[in-house]
C-alpha cells in the first residue's frame, strides 16, 4: 500500500482519482494506493510542488532506506521522557545508537534560522534607512531655517507670532515628509509582492501595516523636525534684521 500527494494526481494520473491504481519503484514489486494526501513544500514555501509517494516503513522490501528516524509525540516536556525512550530501545537492541535527539521546536527553529538571520539583517536595514531618512529631515529643515533667516526675521518684525513661524516651518517639513511616505508606500507596494513570495502570511495589500508605518515614520519624522522649527520660532526679529 502507498500513499500519494495531491501533486502526484495532477502530473501523473492527469487529475484522475488515484484510489486503487497501482505503482512501482524500477523493478520492485507493484503497489496499490490507497490515499491521497495534501501537498507540502518540502524544501520551503520557495520550493516547488512535487509529486510524493510515502510508502510505510514496516514495508521492508519496498522501503526506499533503512527506518532511522524515530519520532515520539508526548504530553508534556519531551525532554523529561529521554531517558525512558532510550530504555525501551535498548530493550529491544542494545547495540543500537542513538544520537541527535531533538525536539520538534529545536528541529523547526533550525530550519527557520536563515530566515531569522535574513529577517533580523532586513530589520537592522530598515532602522538604518529611518535614522538616515530623519537625519534628512533635519539637515534640511535646519539649512532652509539658516537659509530663511532674514525672512523669519522681516515676517517676526511685521507682527508675526512665534507659534506662526512655528506652523510654517512645520507646514515645510509636512510636505517633505508627505512626499516620502508617498513614494515609500508606492515602493513598498512593489517590494512586497517579493516578499509575499518568500514569506508566510504576508500580503500585499496588508493595509494596516502599511498605515502603521507611515504613522510612525511622519511622527518621527516631525519629532525631528520640530527641533529646528523651535529654533526658528526663538529667533530674534533685530538680530535677523541686522544679518541682512
Amino acid at each position: 500500500m502507498a500513499v500519494v500527494n495531491q501533486a502526484f494526481a495532477r502530473q501523473r494520473l492527469t487529475g484522475t482519482d488515484p484510489i486503487g491504481k497501482r505503482l512501482r519503484r524500477s523493478r520492485a514489486e507493484w503497489v496499490e494506493i490507497a490515499g491521497v494526501v495534501n501537498d507540502i513544500r518540502r524544501g520551503g514555501k520557495t520550493a516547488d510542488m512535487n509529486p510524493q509517494v510515502y510508502l510505510p516503513a514496516a514495508q521492508i522490501k519496498l522501503y526506499p532506506v533503512r527506518l532511522a528516524d524515530l519520532a515520539v509525540r508526548t504530553a508534556g516536556d519531551p525532554r523529561h521522557l529521554v531517558n525512558a525512550i532510550q530504555e525501551q530501545i535498548w530493550a529491544i537492541d542494545k547495540d543500537q545508537p542513538i544520537t541527535n535527539v531533538r525536539t520538534l521546536e529545536e528541529i523547526i527553529s533550525e530550519r527557520a534560522a536563515l530566515r531569522r538571520f535574513q529577517t533580523a539583517l532586513l530589520a537592522l536595514f530598515a532602522g538604518v534607512a529611518v535614522l538616515l531618512a530623519l537625519i534628512g529631515v533635519f539637515g534640511v529643515l535646519s539649512y532652509s531655517v539658516s537659509q530663511r533667516t532674514s525672512e523669519l526675521g522681516i515676517r517676526m518684525a511685521l507682527g508675526a507670532a512665534p507659534r506662526d513661524i512655528l506652523k510654517l516651518m512645520l507646514r515645510q517639513a509636512g510636505s517633505l515628509i508627505a512626499c516620502g511616505v508617498a513614494i515609500g508606500v508606492a515602493g513598498a507596494l512593489a517590494l512586497t509582492r517579493y516578499l509575499e513570495s518568500q514569506l508566510f502570511q504576508v500580503r500585499s495589500t496588508d493595509w494596516q501595516s502599511y498605515g502603521f508605518a507611515a504613522l510612525l515614520l511622519a511622527s518621527l519624522a516631525l519629532a525631528a523636525a520640530l527641533i529646528p522649527a523651535c529654533r526658528a520660532a526663538r529667533a530674534d526679529p533685530m538680530a535677523a534684521l541686522r544679518m541682512e
